[in-house]
């Protein structure tokens, strides 16, 4: 969930103190025993739109319909799927190879993360495992953003030091300083360990969540960092969202909940983050509706030769495997030059390994740059800010009417994993 803003080419991927009941009114709070232990100790004191398109070839015919495979509830629910012999299917069906229906959150399959890391693009959440921040009712997986002054109390923001012990990502403090305590617990949880693949056709039915300054994604990390680092070995994000219901740019072009966007990033190393060239967006402004109005449909289509990205059944854009390869593509032969770090790869190295999946929710971070704007308040922070945190905190009356802990969920119905 790496951001994709000019403030943020080079970032690691994958957001007055009054009483903070009285603001909260709108965020209910579930009376749940933390399942992980608190440390607390007090202190001692502007593009436009882009159409559809395709690098290195046509694009495919305006319809694209997808016959699914025989009913997926046949499949094991996170689980591999082995039922169905590729020689007496159809030529025009897929193998479900893999499918999460949610029935249950099975933390088996779904592994949480839990560090103070802020997504390093300087997000404003603690990622932790709590029911309040990630659960399953009624088949559909549910990422909800939550306040930690809810939990602690405003004074614990400038005078606390939050902790769980289950930390599997360091950081694992987040301490009131220079800023405030993180002000936002979600979650972001992840097949690694459990499920990950090599090419192949994703499903995935979700909803995005509506609110300001939420950043949801969902997107694939490579398995093994075999060509080395971030961005290294790639990065796909299927969908990305900014919550706000009103935010452009400077110059007026929508970038809120009505514009999705699904890229990949390559680089030799984290100062050559190259995403720009295969980033594809769709807009819903003018046409009406958003991602947060309900369910829509994500689909990546990946083989050895090509990546394709679809909404709601319709192409957003996808590239063939690039003449020279993403090598040649980037410019990394001219800058910074030396070793082709993807020479004994694949055609589409270094999309040629298996990845993951990742669901989270974030809440600022670089995604959101200074300049733009939003209405009807503007962005409670900036970066020039050495507390950014704690200014964002406190103008949530600027925020927080944005938000309702249904609304402001990002819903998961189903993940499915067909052959290529």
């Amino acid at each position: 969930m790496a951001a994709t803003t000019p403030a943020n080419t080079a970032a690691n991927g994958r957001h007055h103190r009054t009483s903070a009941e009285s603001a909260l009114v709108l965020i209910s709070v579930s009376a749940l025993v933390l399942s992980a232990a608190v440390v607390v100790a007090a202190a001692a004191a502007g593009n436009s739109p882009l159409a559809p398109r395709r690098i290195g070839g046509p694009p495919p015919p305006p319809t694209q319909v997808v016959v699914k495979s025989p009913d997926p509830s046949s499949a094991p629910r996170g689980r591999p799927f082995a039922g169905l012999n590729r020689g007496h299917l159809p030529r025009n069906r897929r193998r479900l190879i893999w499918s999460e229906e949610f029935d249950r959150l099975d933390e088996d399959v779904w592994e949480h993360l839990v560090t103070a890391s802020r997504g390093y693009n300087d997000e404003f959440q603690y990622y932790r495992n709590d029911r309040r921040n990630s659960y399953v009712k009624n088949g559909v997986l549910y990422i909800q953003p939550t306040l930690t002054a809810a939990e602690y109390g405003d004074d614990f923001l400038y005078q606390g030091q939050l902790q769980y012990n289950n930390c599997n990502l360091k950081p694992c403090t987040s301490s009131a300083g220079k800023d405030i305590v993180t002000p936002i617990q979600s979650a972001r949880i992840r097949t690694l360990g459990s499920f990950g693949f090599l090419y192949g056709r994703v499903e995935v039915r979700a909803r995005m969540p509506r609110g300001d300054w939420i950043w949801p994604a969902i997107w694939m990390k490579p398995v093994e960092n075999f060509y080395g680092g971030w961005p290294a070995s790639g990065e796909i994000d299927l969908v990305e969202v900014r919550s706000n219901r009103k935010l452009t740019t400077a110059g007026g072009v929508s970038q809120g909940i009505d514009k999705m966007g699904s890229t990949l990033h390559f680089g030799p190393n984290s100062s050559y983050n190259v995403w720009r060239l295969t980033h594809w967006e769709r807009s819903l402004e003018g046409v009406g509706g958003d991602y947060g109005d309900g369910f829509h449909i994500y689909e990546m289509s990946w083989t050895e030769k090509k990546m394709e990205f679809f909404v709601d059944k319709t192409y957003l854009g996808g590239i063939d495997a690039p003449e020279g390869g993403f090598w040649k593509l980037g410019g990394f032969d001219e800058n910074p030059g030396g070793k082709n770090i993807w020479e004994n790869g694949g055609p589409m190295a270094p999309f040629d390994r298996q990845f993951f999946f990742v669901l989270n929710v974030a809440v600022g971070g670089r995604f959101f740059p200074d300049g733009w704007k939003n209405y009807p308040n503007p962005k409670p922070w900036n970066w020039t800010s050495s507390h950014p945190m704690k200014d964002f905190w406190e103008r949530r009356n600027w925020w927080l009417p944005t938000w309702d802990p249904v609304g402001s969920s990002m819903w998961v119905d189903y993940i499915r994993v067909y052959d290529s």
